[in-house]
């Protein structure tokens, strides 16, 4: 499977995929059954071999073009 994406869009999905790998850190953290916890590490693991395939990545770049206060319209 090949993704191509923005710069931009890289940028977010990285930071997507590291904040739910920190909350899914949290949960395993909590998790006290035995089969719930084996498939929070495994999709721990999964989450950390999506991020060993990303290129150098301005991880701001997501934030380029955005303002705060500024409207935005959805189309």
């Amino acid at each position: 499977m090949q993704l191509d994406l923005t710069e931009q869009e890289a940028s977010l999905l990285l930071r997507v995929v590291r904040n739910r790998l920190g909350e899914l850190r949290i949960e395993v953290r909590h998790d006290h059954t035995m089969d719930s916890r084996a498939y929070l590490l495994h999709k721990e693991r999964l989450l950390n071999r999506i991020l060993a395939k990303f290129p150098e990545v301005n991880e701001q770049a997501h934030m380029e073009g955005f303002r705060v206060g500024a409207a935005t319209t959805m189309v």
